[in-house]
């Protein structure tokens, strides 16, 4: 494994920014009317989140900085309700 480069604080807090608008995107699709939003605009604000999750996350190892396994068990939920049905593995 490389050696941390040095911590890029702004580009840290630009990422983090991201990521919250993005968690924000997607609580306001979940908020009522919740039929007003189709699964394919959802499953698409999923995958701006998951997108957003895994910048930060690969900013913050490659900084040094952990991330909690709450952070990570979110990236793959969004990446997991971003597939389509049809893309889900069968278990």
């Amino acid at each position: 494994m490389p050696a941390p480069r040095p911590r890029d604080d702004r580009l840290l807090k630009h990422l983090l920014f991201k990521v919250n608008q993005a968690r924000a995107e997607v609580r306001a699709d979940r908020a009522p009317p919740a039929s007003a939003t189709s699964s394919q605009q959802r499953r698409h604000r999923y995958a701006e989140l998951a997108d957003a999750l895994e910048a930060y996350a690969s900013a913050a190892e490659a900084s040094g900085v952990p991330l909690s396994y709450r952070y990570r068990d979110e990236m793959r939920l969004c990446r997991s309700v971003a597939r389509h049905p049809s893309e889900r593995p069968v278990h």
